[in-house]
C-alpha cells in the first residue's frame, strides 16, 4: 500500500512539474509572438510615407550639397539677417512655407554639419553653422519635410551676433523684467531691446498660433530670463511676455 502511494506522488510531482514548465514556455513564447506583431505592424503615427522614406546613399547624396568644403567653416550671419529668412510651420499650406534649404545654402555658404532625422509621420533635415568658444554650434538652422520638399520651420542660435556692434551685458533680473511687453504695437521693439540691454545668450525663431514667435534667453545675475516677441505687420518684432 506504501509503494502505492509513493509511486502515486511521484506520478503526481512530475505531472505538476510538466505543467509549470509547459506554462513558462507558452508564456514566453506568447510574449514573443505580441512583440514580432507590433514590431511588424507599427503605429500608424511612426510610419513614414514610401516618399519620405530614405537610403543611407540617397541620404548622403542629398546632404553632400549641403556641406562647406572647408574643414573648418564659418558664418557671418548675425541676428538681424536671421529675421529675414521666412519661417514656415510645417502644415504644409503654401503660405506657410518658409525658407528652402538651398536659398539658405547660397546665401550663407555649405553648413558645417547637415543631418535627416526621423520624427513622428515626418522627417527632419538639420543644418548647423559656426562654432562658439563653448564649442557648440552658433546656429542650427531646422527644415521640416513636406510633400515637394524640406521647408525651414525653426532657428536656434547660441552666443548670436549683431551688425549694430551690440555686446552682451552682466545684467541683473530686475533690468530684464521691468520691460514694457505688450500686444501688437504696444510692446518694445526688438532694436530698442538690444540696445537696452544687449545680447541674450540665445535664441530661437519659430512659429506659434500663426504667427512668428522670436524667443530671447538672458542669463541675468539671478537665472535665466526668457523675452517672447512676436513680428507685427508693421515689419517688426515686438515684445509680448518676459518671464
Amino acid at each position: 500500500m506504501d509503494n502505492v502511494k509513493e509511486i502515486t506522488r511521484k506520478h503526481l510531482k512530475t505531472l505538476l512539474a510538466f505543467i509549470q514548465k509547459r506554462g513558462i514556455l507558452l508564456g514566453i513564447l506568447a510574449m514573443l509572438g505580441v512583440g514580432y506583431g507590433l514590431a511588424a505592424s507599427g503605429s500608424p503615427q511612426d510610419q513614414l510615407n514610401p516618399d519620405q522614406q530614405v537610403t543611407f546613399r540617397k541620404e548622403e547624396a542629398y546632404l553632400q550639397a549641403f556641406l562647406a568644403k572647408s574643414d573648418r567653416p564659418e558664418v557671418g550671419v548675425h541676428l538681424e539677417e536671421l529675421l529675414e529668412f521666412k519661417i514656415g510651420d510645417g502644415t504644409g499650406e503654401l503660405s506657410t512655407k518658409g525658407t528652402t534649404p538651398e536659398t539658405l545654402v547660397k546665401k550663407l555658404g555649405g553648413a558645417k554639419q547637415a543631418r535627416l532625422e526621423s520624427k513622428a509621420r515626418t522627417q527632419l533635415l538639420r543644418l548647423s553653422y559656426g562654432t562658439t568658444q563653448d564649442g557648440r554650434d552658433r546656429y542650427q538652422f531646422e527644415f521640416t519635410h513636406m510633400k515637394d520638399g524640406y521647408y525651414l520651420t525653426a532657428i536656434q542660435g547660441y552666443q548670436p551676433t549683431s551688425k549694430q556692434n551690440i555686446e552682451s551685458k552682466q545684467l541683473k533680473k530686475a533690468a530684464l523684467t521691468s520691460l514694457a511687453s505688450g500686444k501688437e504695437k504696444t510692446g518694445m521693439k526688438l532694436e530698442d531691446i538690444l540696445q537696452k540691454v544687449g545680447l541674450p545668450q540665445s535664441l530661437l525663431l519659430n512659429r506659434k498660433d500663426g504667427k512668428t514667435v522670436l524667443v530671447l534667453t538672458y542669463r541675468a545675475q539671478e537665472g535665466l530670463v526668457f523675452l517672447t516677441l512676436q513680428a507685427q505687420k508693421d515689419a517688426h518684432y515686438h515684445l509680448v511676455k518676459v518671464e
